[in-house]
């Protein structure tokens, strides 16, 4: 049976077909290959004059009913925007797409200085003229204003929040202030409470080496991101030679340049490059060296961690002390993906990766 005629079947056909997929066990694949989608590109106010949002929405085509249980807010890590994130055009590496073909309507939004979102004067100077920019503070103002615009366009008092690396540190925190939004939680690859974090705490290089507890503020405002630095962080997590063996070889490349089709300055350096804030580094670097900013014993949302086994932004102790913390969620849950990396998304495991969280999602 070729699923693209499908949808021209007579209704009770269709029935028949749907009833018989259900009993073999499935009944996501019939569906899921009959849903068009539809997406719309919106600008939302943040809560701070002069500064609007990337919020991008996807769902069937014919808008099904909102609830309460369905609606599900994207955010992004500490590098790249929300729409390479999750919805990548690359063949069928669109998470967004895939829960969108099985019911959810999906939401991303990108934090001020990323994406589609307001650069702020800074952006545009030379780095080391200012501070970092997009502090966790400010960026969980944004999440704020997206939440709210989500609620108001959907009529729903609850969304889920997924949250990618930073984005998880900032679902949970967001969670922690604010769990009378929040559905339910995935936290995917969270940054908590591991005081030995090799890419982000001491003897990394955030620190400042002259003042050990301090961060490295000539870093500056930002930093610029290349396809080659980012692949050689991915290349560094997979534990074979052939990395051929975990992801697509195209998939690098892809993912990376519709990244920097997102900065209108990518083209302007030379290799290409992505400016990404630094805000998020500070921060984390507080978080890897025992100053938390926020605590997982105020989320009251049901709560999924879960990472692969070789993340190097994401700890077995960071998962374990999340879970340790977690004392109010209705429920909690941590799942380890084997054979992934921190962008697992993007590898041959996703589909496991992303059964986990449907599973999650539907309880």
């Amino acid at each position: 049976m070729h699923h693209t005629s499908f949808g021209r079947w007579p209704l009770s056909v269709k029935s028949v077909l749907l009833a018989l997929a259900a009993l073999l066990g499935f009944p996501a694949l019939v569906l899921a290959q009959d849903v068009k989608i539809q997406k719309t590109d919106l600008q939302i106010d943040a809560l701070d004059p002069g500064i609007k949002l990337f919020l991008r929405e996807k769902m069937p085509e014919g808008a099904p009913a909102a609830t309460d249980q369905n609606v599900i807010l994207f955010l992004h890590g500490a590098t790249s925007p929300a729409s390479c994130d999750f919805d990548l055009s690359y063949k069928d590496y669109s998470w967004a797409d895939w829960l969108v073909r099985r019911g959810y309507i999906v939401y991303m939004g990108d934090y001020r200085n990323y994406g589609g979102s307001t650069r702020e004067p800074a952006m545009d100077q030379p780095a080391s003229q200012n501070k970092p920019v997009s502090r966790s503070y400010l960026a969980l103002r944004d999440i704020e204003a997206m939440v709210n615009a989500i609620k108001a366009r959907r009529g729903v008092s609850k969304v889920t929040l997924i949250g990618w690396s930073w984005g998880a540190m900032m679902a949970g925190y967001y969670a922690s202030l604010h769990s009378e939004n929040v559905g339910k939680l995935v936290l995917y690859a969270p940054l908590y409470s591991y005081p030995e974090h090799t890419n982000l705490g001491a003897g990394s290089g955030l620190q400042n080496k002259r003042s050990p507890s301090d961060f490295n503020f000539a870093l500056g405002a930002y930093r610029i991101a290349s396809e080659a630095a980012n692949t050689a962080r991915w290349n560094g997590e997979i534990p074979v030679d052939n990395k051929d063996e975990y992801r697509d070889p195209a998939l690098p490349a892809a993912f990376w340049n519709e990244c920097l089709a997102t900065d209108p300055t990518s083209n302007q350096r030379n290799p290409p490059s992505l400016r990404a804030p630094n805000g998020v580094l500070e921060d984390s670097f507080y978080q890897a060296t025992g100053r938390p900013l926020w605590n997982a014993a105020n989320i009251y949302a049901p709560t999924l961690v879960i990472a692969a086994a070789y993340d190097t932004w994401s700890f077995p102790q960071d998962r374990a002390g999340l879970m340790r913390d977690l004392v109010h969620a209705q429920s909690k849950r941590s799942v380890l993906i084997p054979d992934g990396t921190h962008f697992v998304l993007f590898e041959k495991q996703r589909f496991a990766f992303f059964e986990e969280i449907l599973k999650f999602l539907k309880e």
